[in-house]
């Protein structure tokens, strides 16, 4: 190769070199690059976006942590009444008094409760309050169907956690 290069007049050498030198850069750009600057800019976009995912995550927490801060303060706003009697009265003013045969503790965070007759609808309306508002859950529920939406039920409900 070299004995050919050699044997070329001193323009064609000048030529053959510049074009080599043109194959390199243009080589060099394409293979090296190029396909860095397209990895550069596509790292970059998502960088980005994993940041706006991050700051929504960020805000995200927040407000599960309010949500959660306000769920607690809720729990703790029984008023310094028992569970039996925040059970009772919330029932009560829920209009199911009438319904209510029974209401027993069930250890030292539960209540059982039994109704005979009661509305379905404010029935369950009733316990969604309980849940939101004092973080009283049903943990047994056992409902009997009795006609005209009225249902026997036997409820174990369990306190918030302390």
């Amino acid at each position: 190769m070299k004995d050919w290069f050699m044997g070329l007049d001193m323009r064609e050498r000048k030529l053959v070199a510049g074009g080599a030198a043109i194959l390199l850069l243009l080589m060099f750009y394409l293979l090296v690059w190029e396909p860095a600057a397209v990895a550069y800019k596509d790292l970059k976009k998502n960088v980005a976006a994993q940041q706006e995912t991050l700051d929504w995550m960020k805000q995200a927490s927040r407000k599960v942590k309010a949500l959660q801060g306000s769920a607690r303060g809720g729990a703790r706003s029984l008023g310094g009444s028992s569970l039996l009697a925040v059970v009772d009265k919330s029932a009560r003013s829920a209009g199911l008094g009438p319904a209510i045969k029974r209401v027993e503790p069930d250890g030292s965070k539960g209540v059982k409760i039994w109704l005979e007759g009661a509305a379905f609808d404010p029935m369950v309306l009733w316990l969604g309050k309980l849940s939101r508002t004092y973080r009283i859950d049903a943990t047994v529920v056992t409902i009997e169907p009795q006609g005209d939406g009225r249902v026997n039920a036997r409820l174990t409900l369990a306190g918030p956690p302390a």
